[in-house]
């Protein structure tokens, strides 16, 4: 077996005993992952005031790039094409559940305020920073709501630890 199989089926066992473990301590891990979107979906909802759809729209951009970068990274390529980072509005309706005339209003939405634009094709792509690749307008505008979603999430991993250990006997 390959090193990346061995390591997919280490990571398979530890996430079945992890769900193994939420579910003997249901309540309180409920609560942690709860609390976690409450404060992150509010911040989210101040953030695109109001338009949570707008959001899910940008994610899935984002996570498109960032998924491309992780797996040229582990191929060691240096930059992944231009066509792996991008996605079309068909296919973010699809992925969301959004109707695809509402995701292409959102598109818009999202092109006007600099942060995404689409290509000759018509797949849409995050927008690069002047400074580097990594550094999108949009998550240079969202500087904030990053920092306080990496303080909120660090908080929601430390709690699912703590269940995630046996009981002391």
């Amino acid at each position: 077996m390959c090193d990346k199989a061995v390591k997919a089926s280490k990571t398979e066992r530890s996430a079945d005993i992890l769900a193994e473990r939420f579910a003997e301590e249901y309540p309180r891990y409920q609560y942690a992952v709860v609390e976690f979107m409450v404060a992150h979906l509010t911040d989210v909802s101040r953030a695109f005031h109001g338009d949570l759809q707008q959001a899910l729209v940008l994610a899935v951009i984002g996570q498109v790039r960032l998924g491309a970068g992780r797996t040229a990274r582990d191929a060691e390529q240096v930059q992944p094409a231009a066509e792996e980072l991008s996605i079309t509005a068909s296919r973010i309706a699809d992925v969301t559940g959004i109707p695809r005339e509402t995701v292409r209003r959102k598109l818009k939405l999202l092109q006007d305020r600099g942060w995404v634009d689409r290509r000759p094709d018509g797949a849409w792509y995050l927008v690069s920073g002047p400074d580097t690749d990594t550094t999108t307008p949009a998550r240079r505008d969202f500087a904030e709501l990053e920092e306080r979603t990496r303080r909120i999430l660090a908080r929601l991993v430390v709690d699912l630890g703590q269940l995630a250990r046996p009981p002391r006997r």
